[in-house]
């Protein structure tokens, strides 16, 4: 395979749509391939939705935003409007709208999979960024980060919490996500008591109940519920306020980890390192389910209740070690970023 590299100037196109997670670990390859080549203007194209915490990245040149429920019209000025524009395509989206953008773009170094419709694209993403020495995978350093002005308002709504902040992240797109809330009252519980700040994120209607039935339960000064309150910039500013976070896989937990706060996740369907959770001061705790990852989302069990609060709690004592040893360094390159 002949490699062709990255030249100053070159214009890149980045696409991926959804979903918020999955875009963040996309936005964090864009991260890893500007900081392997600072010169070219990277454009990331996305759902609108995204357009607030990708804005305020500091390796994204620009924004282009397509909405799936709008019109064909809508994609087909989309296309119109990036063909020829670009040298590169990225894409880590696998959909046909992404095989279809790369196949009108023109561009001459068109990076992606589709099983369907390979032939839009030069060659996979994976094969030639791993010819560039790019690594688009691992997580080595934060990449998303937060912006001052999100960062004096996150510090302004934690300010009555004691010092040591715990973002706790209850919520999840899919009910085989969810950790029971009993697990999540238990669990925290000892570490309020303990003196840590309990910050509860999250949104929708079930998030809502989740954190109210904490609060009753817990009922103390130190529990704060953020949840339906923090748009996506003031999250990550938030979590990155916070001195650890815990959570259900979601995409607020790949944000929490992306910017460099000690993070715990609870896996049961999916699994971390596939989901791209490679950053060193990244922790799981999986359930015992020989079937662990399966990404069976019909399935009728339950299989996060296996993770009982008290491996929840020796998990987290381990990520607390952890923390210090790591934490002089993460703080360094968030202040040097």
């Amino acid at each position: 395979m002949s490699i062709v590299r990255p030249r100053d100037g070159d214009k890149v196109l980045w696409i991926r749509f959804s979903a918020f997670g999955d875009v963040l670990q996309s936005a964090a390859s864009a991260c890893a391939f500007k900081r392997a080549y600072p010169g070219v203007r990277l454009t990331f194209l996305t759902r609108s939705e995204y357009g607030d915490i990708l804005g305020k990245q500091p390796y994204i040149d620009d924004l282009l935003f397509w909405n799936v429920r709008k019109s064909p019209w809508d994609f087909f000025r989309l296309l119109r409007s990036i063909r020829g524009r670009y040298q590169w395509l990225i894409s880590l989206h696998r959909g046909g709208a992404a095989a279809l953008t790369a196949l009108f773009s023109k561009a001459p170094i068109r990076l992606g999979y589709n099983s369907g419709m390979q032939f839009a694209y030069t060659t996979t993403h994976w094969e030639y960024l791993d010819a560039l020495g790019v690594d688009f995978t691992s997580r080595p350093e934060p990449a998303i980060f937060a912006a001052e002005e999100d960062l004096e308002r996150a510090r302004s709504l934690l300010a009555q919490l004691p010092p040591r902040r715990l973002l706790a992240i209850i919520g999840a797109s899919k009910p085989q996500k969810f950790w029971p809330v009993a697990h999540w009252i238990e669990f925290l519980r000892p570490l309020a008591a303990g003196g840590w700040g309990i910050v509860l994120n999250g949104h929708g209607p079930r998030e809502a109940e989740t954190a109210g039935a904490i609060k009753e339960a817990l009922r103390s000064p130190s529990v704060l519920n953020l949840v339906g309150r923090t748009p996506f910039p003031l999250m990550a500013a938030v979590a990155r306020s916070c001195t650890a976070a815990v959570g259900n896989d979601t995409g607020p937990l790949h944000l929490a980890a992306l910017t460099g706060t000690p993070t715990l996740g609870f896996f049961g369907v999916t699994d971390a390192w596939e989901m791209n959770f490679r950053m060193p001061w990244f922790r799981e705790v999986r359930v015992s389910c020989p079937l662990a990852g399966c990404r069976n989302y019909a399935c009728p069990q339950d299989c996060l209740a296996d993770i009982t609060p008290d491996r929840a709690l020796a998990a987290f004592g381990e990520l607390e070690a952890l923390y210090h040893l790591d934490r002089e360094q993460v703080q360094t390159y968030n202040q040097i970023n």
